[in-house]
This record gives structure tokens, sequence and C-alpha cells, in this order.
């Protein structure tokens, strides 16, 4: 079927030709004006809408309605009404003639409102047209998906989405959707988007676990929405040391009942924030501290975190853990230890001695040491000693004797 020509409507000279790079091609697109009223359409498959979205937007005024809800909004509306359109939108030309928005829709709904808004005055007609870019009609899914992720994961401003928004833009594009098949694989995704393989399947593995959250909380009024707000603490909850691939098994029925006991926590509001669920395996560990999370208090897992954290913490634990630490630096073969080292912990010893044996000089400790190195000597120790190591060794003996004899009541018995 042949398409309407709705750009005649644009006046000359508004249109221009540029080049693109997007993924491994550079793209031919026409940059226009268009009437955000008569030709542009929103995209009800909009990643950002996808927290708002129950069963689905069936009118333009809904859509309309879930952008000026979502997040940044309002600074958006500030910004266009203040010093205008600041980058063009991406469009795609469809079979009615009108152009959906695959990029910008929370700008269209701007430009809408702000329009509807000044309908007199000297402001009358400046928002009814936006800057669109239209990409060719062989630009396919794949296409949009390396764009949005372009713009809204790879980057640190304020187009960024929210982190759950990425997991499932990440999830639907690697795994797929009902109705639609996965567009790349995970390595493909990472490199699009300049990020790590490990980092695109950490965010498939979280929405993954949240979608599993989504089927727990189905009474809810709106279960999507709900994983959304409590994302974070999903995310953080699926790679929580050894706990989270046990609740992260699916296949494994044994682990069913822990996921809807931590389901139930996450739903009851337990955790204040998400760093609380980085400590999920000293609580359930602890059978006082996982029977106060199933309690249905409220930030429980805050006031258990903060224990946690004042006990690994602590002087003490530190110390405790420092042994198996350089272990496994030593293992590892990543560490160039030496004296200073060996001087800075013995130093820290001999505070300790010094706290542990209160009042008891460290001179009567340090003897009993050397008394200790010495019976433990070995024939390979000796064969290993320098002759200046002997001759230093002879000299502070005698010099340690030779004031025994003369001051030491117990040396003169």
């Amino acid at each position: 079927m042949e398409q309407p020509d709705q750009l005649e409507k644009l006046p000359s000279g508004s249109e221009r030709v540029l080049y693109e790079r997007i993924g491994s091609a550079d793209w031919e697109m026409r940059e226009v004006k268009l009437d955000v009223h008569e030709q542009v359409a929103l995209w009800d498959e909009n990643p950002r809408l996808q927290t708002a979205k129950m069963d689905g937007f069936s009118t333009e005024i809904q859509l309309e309605e879930a952008l000026r809800g979502s997040r940044g909004y309002d600074g958006l509306r500030k910004s266009i009404q203040e010093i205008g359109q600041m980058q063009s939108i991406y469009v795609k030309q469809t079979p009615t003639g009108k152009f959906l928005t695959l990029e910008g829709n929370t700008r269209v709904a701007v430009h809408r409102e702000l329009d509807r808004k000044f309908g007199s005055g000297k402001l009358a007609g400046t928002f009814r047209y936006i800057s669109a870019k239209i990409v060719p009609q062989n630009f396919g899914d794949r296409e949009i998906a390396v764009l949005l992720a372009g713009i809204h994961v790879r980057g640190s401003g304020v187009r960024d989405w929210e982190r759950y928004v990425q997991a499932r833009f990440v999830y639907e594009t690697v795994v797929g959707r009902p109705g639609k098949p996965p567009i790349m694989n995970q390595t493909q995704l990472a490199e699009s988007m300049g990020k790590s393989l490990t980092w695109v399947n950490r965010l498939k593995d979280a929405y993954s676990f949240a979608l599993k959250f989504v089927e727990h909380c189905d009474s809810e009024d709106n279960p999507r929405k709900l994983a959304a707000e409590k994302f974070s603490v999903l995310e953080e909850i699926s790679k929580a040391r050894v706990i989270g691939p046990q609740l992260r098994d699916f296949d494994n029925v044994t682990h069913d009942s822990l996921r809807d006991e931590v389901f139930e926590m996450v739903r009851n509001n337990a955790f204040k924030e998400y760093r609380d669920a980085r400590f999920l395996k000293e609580f359930h560990d602890d059978p006082d501290a996982w029977q106060q999370l199933n309690s249905g208090e409220a930030h429980i897992a805050n006031k258990l975190a903060r224990q946690v954290e004042s006990k690994t913490s602590s002087p003490k634990a530190k110390i405790a853990g420092l042994p198996q630490l350089i272990r496994r630096a030593v293992e590892r073969g990543d560490s160039e230890f030496d004296d200073d080292d060996v001087s800075q912990l013995q130093q820290a010893i001999d505070i300790i001695e010094d706290q542990v044996h209160d009042g008891v000089h460290p001179y009567r400790l340090a003897i009993k040491k050397a008394a200790r190195t010495l019976n433990k000597a070995s024939r390979a120790d000796v064969k290993d000693l320098s002759q200046d190591d002997l001759n230093e060794f002879r000299d502070a003996y005698g010099y340690f004797m030779g004031l025994v004899e003369a001051h030491s009541t117990v040396g003169g018995q």
C-alpha cells in the first residue's frame, strides 16, 4: 500500500539529510519537523512505560498520561518550555503514514501538553512541531535496540533509564518475550552497549528473579510496578552469597519455600534499602535473625544489617580474618610482602600483647618468644644463617647475660 506523504504539510527548507552511525553501520536519515498531534504516534512498547503498563495502552491519551507520570517528566517540560527542544526524536513511518516514535516519546508528550496550554498568546504554535529523525524502513528491531541502549543505558546522563527498565530491556533483548524472539545474544548486546558480559548477565538474571517476584505478588493491583519499586533490593538478593544462586535455581523445588519467604520479606518492606540484602546469608545462618525477618516488621533488615556490620568491622573480627586473607593473597600470587609488612604486623602484635598482658613488661614477653624461636630451630635453619647473623646474636647474648649476672637475682642463684 502506498503511504501518504505527510511531509508535504511542512514548510520548504525544513528538511535536511544526515548520516548517523548506529551499531556497525551508517544510516541515512531525514531530519524534519513533524506536527506532534497530526503526524506523530506514541510507541506503546516504550521501555520507560513498562513499570506503568498493566493490560496495555489502548489510546494515545493513556500513553500521554503514563508518560506524564514517568520519572523526569516535569524537569523535561520545564526545560523545553524555557529553552526549547535540544535533541531530535527518532521516528519510523508506518503504513498509515503516521510516524511512530521510537525514541523521544516523553518529548512528544511534553510538546503536546505545552501546545494545548499555549493555544493563544505569544507562545501559540511554538510547541506544535517537533524536530525528528526519520529512520529508514529497513531499520529493524536490532537497530532499535542498539539505538536505545546507546542513549539510555550506556551513558550516564539524565536520559538514563532506571535500573528496572534497563534490566527489562536487557532481558527482552537477549531472551525475548511472548510473541517476540530474542533480538541478539548477550555478547552482542554487551558489545553494542560498551558494557561487560558480566554486567549484561547480571541484569538478565536479576530481571528473571524479578519476574518470579511478579508471579508471587499476583494478588497486587500492579505487581510489575511493585517489582520496579523493589528492584534494587531484588537484584541485591539475587546475587547474595550462597543463598542468591539457590533462590535463582527455579527448577529446584527444594528452594521454592525459601524463595517465597524472601519474597514476602520484600513485600513487607523488611529491607529499608538494597544494602541490607547484602547480609542475607548471615541472616539465614542466624535462626533468630531469620525469624525477625519473617515477622513482617518494616525495615527490620536494616537493624539486623547494622548489627552484622558492627561485628564484622570490629578490630577483633578483622584480625580473625587476616590469616585467611593473607593466605589467599599468597596463593593467588598477587602479593608482594616485604620486611616492612612484617614490621607493621609485629607492631600490631606488640600493642595487643601489651593490652592482653597488662602490667607485664614487654621485654619479658620478647624473651619468651625468643626462647620459643630457638627451641624450634632446625638443622636447615642453622645452615641458612650467615656469619654476620651469628656474630650479631653472640654479641647480643653476651651483653644480655652480662646484665643478668650483674643485676638479676634469678641469674645469681
